[in-house]
């Protein structure tokens, strides 16, 4: 269903499908019927048909319903291989070669997730080549948020934000550099998290007295991420450097409150913006 919405431009909602579905079986199950469910094989017959609306499939209700009732004799002399090429034929239209195309150019993980999932589909089946995508999507997503793509935030000679490899350790402002951590802070990543934000505070040219943390990209701290986080300031503040966090949104802040965090930074330790921070805590007033 959202293959074929995304196709043509539309909206789309797994609960109207779900509820449609589940509507559909409750009359199944009255009536003595088949149990009822999706075909991506006559989605494709219907739309290579023309059909753009829930008139096609008034129609073809109404074509079934007339051939339950008057043609079922004739159909059974029907060779059980044309309806098998007939299925054969659509499912060889739903194969997006194209699509495949764009996905291994602009995401190869990706690819090689949709093509395990194909292959299964051939293979073994369809329930359990849904399962594997399930499990090699979720395993993807964990490997990216495992290595986010970190980076240093620094003001340009144009007063617009823009971000700089790690490797560079450019400072905003004298004496504070703007650390942006792209992911959730959990068990996975927390080390990681660690290492490089202790890593700013060696930079030396001049010495780093503040570090901000672009918590922007944050959405959730897990119990490891706070305990990390935790040591993170402690170190930190043995380094004598000040540990700032902004445009952290209300509910990660509120997470932070129940670890016992937002204390241990400081109510002065939380900003609205990265350019509020480095005003605060950038001058020579605050050293």
């Amino acid at each position: 269903s959202r293959a074929y919405a995304a196709k043509f431009e539309e909206k789309f909602d797994e609960n109207v499908d779900l509820v449609g579905l589940g509507l559909a079986n409750v009359s199944a199950g009255l009536s003595g019927t088949f149990v009822v469910n999706g075909s991506p094989t006559k989605t494709q017959m219907v739309t290579g048909a023309g059909g753009r609306s829930q008139i096609a499939s008034l129609t073809t209700a109404v074509i079934v319903l007339a051939v339950l009732l008057f043609f079922t004799k004739p159909l059974q002399y029907m060779p059980t291989a044309v309806l098998a090429t007939v299925v054969f034929v659509i499912g060889i239209e739903l194969v997006d070669i194209a699509g495949m195309r764009r996905v291994l150019a602009g995401a190869p993980d990706e690819f090689w997730v949709a093509a395990l999932t194909a292959a299964v589909v051939v293979v073994v089946g369809v329930e359990q080549a849904i399962v594997l995508a399930i499990i090699a999507s979720i395993i993807a997503h964990l490997r990216h948020s495992y290595r986010p793509k970190d980076s240093i935030i620094v003001l340009g000679d144009d007063g617009h934000l823009r971000a700089e490899p790690l490797t560079d350790a450019t400072q905003a402002a004298p004496g504070v550099i703007v650390y942006r951590f792209s992911a959730s802070l959990y068990y996975a990543n927390s080390e990681r998290f660690n290492e490089e934000l202790l890593g700013l505070a060696d930079e030396s040219d001049p010495p780093i007295r503040c570090i901000v943390l672009d918590a922007s990209a944050v959405s959730h701290v897990d119990f490891s991420g706070a305990a990390t986080l935790r040591q993170a300031i402690d170190e930190l503040k043995d380094r004598e450097v000040r540990l700032v966090v902004a445009e952290m949104t209300d509910d990660v802040k509120a997470q932070l409150d129940s670890y016992g965090l937002t204390e241990l930074i400081g109510a002065d330790g939380f900003t609205d913006s990265i350019v509020d921070a480095v005003g605060a805590f950038g001058s020579p007033s605050n050293e």
